[in-house]
């Protein structure tokens, strides 16, 4: 879009012109500022699909030589790649979730709301828990999160909590301190969790009988992928709109042209 003839039509206009025209650009700012994050989302998650086949790649020069012999010794650097690798996977992952809720802020901006409902909502909330507010001896994530490769192709997924993962002596203390004993309904367990999970909208606001069963329990962890399609959605029908209707004021009433 070309800004010197809108410069020209705005020129020498009253107050309430360049007003509305420095209002424009910073409207249009803020759209280009939104697609950025939009499009470096887009990157992590292709940068996680070809991790995956990155893992099989080397999978399959070691592969033959474990079935052989029945072990296989890493090299240093088949080590440092595979160490590379868990650190790009978790940093592309955290990422993602950081500006998801980034774009999701924006969103607001343009009064679209995020169904409470959907992946997406569930997601950020878990962001904010495990992520942006990790606390001692309240709700923190595992160090050593899980992670789920597809066979072959396509996203490679890493969990943000991996609250699974205590050992049977930690786990049972939780257990002891909640009052629990005997056959035990973990899904019910559960249940209560994702309950407390979504109701509170901060770490602090949560019970300290919530905290010890979130903990003792754990928690699903959010579908990323499906997140990001819910966020898709938001963005196809609710943000390109309004991103188009800013940058058609700049043409129709400012005096920019556009370029294919």
């Amino acid at each position: 879009m070309s800004v010197g003839r809108a410069q020209d039509v705005v020129s020498g206009s009253d107050l309430r012109v360049v007003q509305g025209y420095t209002e424009n650009q910073e409207e249009m700012n803020f759209a280009f500022d939104f697609v950025g994050r939009v499009q470096r989302i887009a990157f992590a998650y292709d940068r996680l699909c070809e991790l995956t086949v990155e893992h099989y790649t080397r999978r399959d020069k070691w592969e033959p030589a474990f079935k052989e012999k029945g072990a296989y010794t890493p090299s240093p650097e088949e080590t440092e790649a595979e160490a590379r690798w868990n650190l790009e996977t978790d940093l592309l992952t955290f990422y993602i979730y950081y500006e998801l809720k980034s774009v999701a802020d924006m969103l607001e901006e343009w009064k679209v709301q995020i169904p409470r409902e959907s992946e997406l909502s569930y997601a950020l909330k878990a962001r904010d828990r495990f992520l942006a507010h990790p606390e001692l001896f309240r709700v923190c994530p595992r160090f050593n999160r899980a992670k789920a490769l597809p066979f072959r192709v396509g996203f490679t997924r890493c969990d943000i909590a991996s609250l699974q993962q205590w050992d049977p002596i930690t786990r049972q203390h939780y257990v002891s301190c909640l009052g629990l004993a005997g056959l035990l309904d973990e899904r019910e367990q559960q249940r209560l969790n994702t309950e407390a999970f979504v109701s509170r909208t901060r770490n602090e606001q949560l019970s300290e009988d919530e905290v010890i069963r979130i903990k003792a329990f754990g928690l699903r962890e959010p579908d990323l992928e499906k997140a990001l399609r819910d966020c898709a959605t938001l963005l196809d029908h609710k943000a390109l709109p309004a991103i188009a209707r800013v940058f058609d004021d700049a043409i129709a009433v400012f005096g920019f042209e556009r370029f294919a």
